[in-house]
């Protein structure tokens, strides 16, 4: 029998944290990275996401640019001015010197931008910031992106200079964020970790927008579950917190929930799998005219803290102690059907709960809680009745490990 509650009502006008509040890092941040397609009622649902958690949850959003021409930026801020943080990301690791191996051609919009020079040129980084503030954004990225592995103390010295052009041309007053993006590699790596977290704290940049390119997931629309690299991120986001620097994680799904949980400041995700994970993707292949497969329904679920089949949601639902998450958009699954548009923006909801009920003292554990109920409803189950496959939560234990 499904334990639930009715969605939770708006409460009315509420006014946002405001952006310095966020920047401050007084509040966990949850920024909502705008997905290519099905994003139409994102503002809707963070008008709804404002009425429940403001003032105790940041909440922002993340406009990237490679895969959207400018009118379609333009758009989309212009019915997100009530978020209070307002990114335009140039991802800069697309850019014709980025050594990224992900790296593919960036929209015709931004050739300009892309075309990236080695060394800091005034003109060129004041491009580069110059758009997102036309584009309306509130906080700026510096004119940064892909720091490579190899020679990593002369690799993330050349992006720091980078980083002080950026500074220069905006002034002291001007709120930026020191915008990198990494392999994995920089968080198991002693050495290249050590230079990380030596720059965090010898810079005067109190913050820091950090990308990092993870291995492939296991399962898609799934969760990290590599331990060295959410070691890492423990080490990272407690440092972080520890000098007083503001960490926030695109791209990062679940995974930046529990790095706010061990010291950051906030993180993104998206309705689609490339805004909650930034990883290497398995290649794909079908043969010559033949149809792909068709899509998955799926349905993030908040007792298992994991994104699962909708048949799976339904069947687990009927079991004793399952605790269902309502939110406008599961009721409207339930009346009309599942579509991939209702599951993401259910996702999106459900989410930003999560990420409120870590504002406060204790948030680690906060966490660690949720996380072990999550593993003792599956391991109160019949093994036959317990989720198999891509619906199987491979992430709980080493979860429950590093926030332990």
């Amino acid at each position: 029998m499904t334990i639930s509650t009715p969605a939770p009502e708006p409460t009315g006008a509420v006014a946002p944290a405001s952006l310095d509040t966020i920047l401050a890092g007084d509040i966990p941040t949850l920024l909502v990275h705008k997905s290519y397609q099905n994003a139409k009622r994102v503002p809707e649902a963070l008008q709804y996401i404002n009425s429940l958690y403001s003032p105790g949850l940041g909440l922002g959003v993340i406009v990237p640019l490679h895969n959207h021409k400018g009118s379609a930026v333009d758009q989309f801020v212009a019915q997100c001015r009530h978020a209070p943080m307002i990114i335009v990301d140039p991802e800069l690791h697309y850019s014709s010197t980025s050594a990224w191996e992900g790296r593919t051609e960036p929209n015709a919009d931004w050739a300009e931008l892309m075309d990236a020079p080695k060394k800091p040129k005034p003109r060129w980084v004041k491009l580069t910031l110059d758009i997102q503030r036309d584009l309306g954004a509130t906080v700026a990225l510096s004119a940064t992106g892909w720091v490579d592995a190899v020679d990593g103390t002369k690799s993330i010295a050349r992006a720091m200079n980078f980083a002080a052009e950026s500074r220069a041309y905006l002034g002291s007053g001007v709120p930026m964020m020191v915008n990198l993006t990494f392999d994995w590699r920089w968080l198991v790596d002693e050495d290249l970790r050590a230079t990380l977290l030596q720059e965090i704290v010898e810079s005067n940049e109190p913050h820091w927008y950090l990308r990092f390119y993870w291995p492939e997931v296991p399962v898609r629309y799934g969760q990290l579950v590599d331990a060295a690299i959410l070691a890492g991120y423990r080490e990272l986001s407690g440092l972080c917190a520890l000098e007083d620097k503001q960490l926030f994680l695109p791209n990062s799904g679940l995974t930046g929930w529990v790095a706010t949980a061990l010291g950051a400041t906030g993180f993104s995700t998206g309705q689609a799998w490339p805004e909650q994970a930034f990883a290497r993707q398995r290649i794909m292949g079908g043969r010559k005219g033949q149809r792909p497969p068709p899509r998955i329904p799926r349905y993030f679920d908040s007792q298992l803290l994991h994104t699962i089949e909708y048949s799976e949601f339904q069947r687990l639902a009927e079991f004793e102690d399952h605790e269902e998450h309502v939110t406008p958009y599961s009721l409207e699954i339930e009346e009309e059907g599942h579509t991939h548009e209702l599951g993401g923006l259910h996702y999106l909801v459900a989410v930003a709960d999560l990420q409120s009920t870590l504002k406060g003292k204790r948030s680690q554990a906060k966490a660690a809680r949720e996380v072990r109920t999550a593993a003792k409803f599956i391991t109160d189950l019949r093994r036959a009745d317990q989720p198999a496959g891509l619906n199987r939560p491979l992430h709980l234990a080493p979860w429950g490990d590093v926030l332990a």
